[in-house]
């Protein structure tokens, strides 16, 4: 395995810090956990704003069953929120909303980029919204990125990556930036995809692409600020290419176990080494667990898939998706509620439906 050193920049910003309190998990001592099969579950199909030809999830953040953020795609970025009983619009910006996180009380935190348009180039510049459960606050970075995913360590900091190697951390009420650079021999796009926080570093995935031959190249990095390795690397320019790792996401819940997963399945980490967890056709999109014998994945083709500590079943026969192409993006479970986010690929205009079981 191949370790290079990074060089990056520092850049330092700040951002207004706020004062709130904490949220209801939303649990019941008296529920009963499920199965997905023994959930009942109902639907709800977002509505399409006038002149919108898609409606698509972006991410989706559940801090109680009856208290949900999703970040939503109509030509421009929206949150929508669920109080229990209907979804509403609370938010859009002109630019787009790539990803949401909770703060250290009942704040939220979206992530994504603001639109400019400098003669017949379009820019973006990193939007960071904030909410403090009355209003939001609209931060935007003088930095030509756009952050593609939050996460939170374990002492309360907030992790922001995205285009171009721009990594931040939110840490005694102000952004702090670096750029991971990496040189590319050829024309490339790079972005930092997705970002997580386990066994006390944080863990990046990386991808490019060469522009002129669209041979895409993937990393893995790890590290904190201004100390950052490239822990391993995949080239994938052929059918025959090995595919080491799950390169659309990586995901950790209360920093037990680190996942990844992607095109081929899933994967988990340990000592050093991604171990393939679910060999799949097509990809995953998104996983989500309550402990190492409840976990649930959801991907293209109507992916749905529940491990119940032995084996994988694949459930999307529940919910009787007419579309064969239906790509289910986000997950979320306790256990005792489940809500699946999905759209529909074929036909005009696409539409997000969102499943809900308990």
């Amino acid at each position: 395995m191949k370790k290079q050193n990074l060089v990056f920049v520092m850049i330092v910003t700040v951002v207004t810090v706020l004062d709130l309190s904490c949220k209801d998990t939303g649990t019941n001592p008296n529920q009963t956990i499920k199965t997905p099969r023994e959930m009942t579950w109902t639907a709800d199909t977002l509505p399409v704003p006038e002149g919108a030809i898609q409606v698509l999830p972006e991410d989706l953040l559940v801090l109680s069953p009856t208290d949900i953020y999703l970040a939503i795609w109509v030509g421009h970025g929206q949150i929508m929120h669920y109080d229990g009983k209907s979804w509403k619009m609370v938010k859009e910006i002109g630019g787009g909303i790539d990803c949401l996180i909770q703060g250290n009380s009942n704040d939220i935190w979206a992530g994504g980029y603001i639109g400019h348009q400098n003669g017949s180039q379009f820019m973006r510049s990193i939007y960071l919204g904030n909410y403090n459960g009355i209003s939001w606050y609209d931060n935007e970075l003088s930095m030509q990125s756009e952050i593609l995913d939050l996460t939170k360590d374990p002492d309360g900091n907030i992790w922001a990556c995205g285009r171009n190697g721009v990594v931040l951390k939110y840490t005694q009420g102000r952004w702090i930036s670096d750029i991971i650079k990496i040189s590319f021999a050829y024309p490339a796009e790079y972005f930092l995809k997705s970002i997580e926080s386990y066994n006390n570093k944080i863990y990046i995935l990386a991808s490019s692409m060469n522009t002129n031959t669209l041979v895409e190249k993937y990393f893995y990095i790890t590290g904190d600020m201004k100390n950052w390795t490239i822990a391993d690397s995949m080239t994938l320019d052929s059918p025959s290419s090995i595919i080491k790792w799950g390169y659309r996401g990586i995901y950790s819940y209360n920093f037990n176990k680190l996942y990844s997963y992607g095109l081929g399945g899933i994967w988990q980490y340990n000592d050093g080494l991604w171990n393939k967890l679910l060999e799949t056709d097509g990809a995953i999109n998104g996983i989500t667990y309550t402990d190492e014998n409840y976990l649930l994945a959801v991907g293209d083709f109507q992916k749905i898939l529940f491990y119940n500590g032995s084996t994988w079943t694949n459930v999307n026969d529940l919910f009787h998706v007419k579309d064969p192409y239906f790509v289910f993006k986000n997950v979320w479970t306790n256990g005792y509620e489940s809500f699946m986010v999905g759209y529909t690929f074929q036909g005009n205009p696409q539409k997000t439906i969102i499943f809900h079981g308990k």
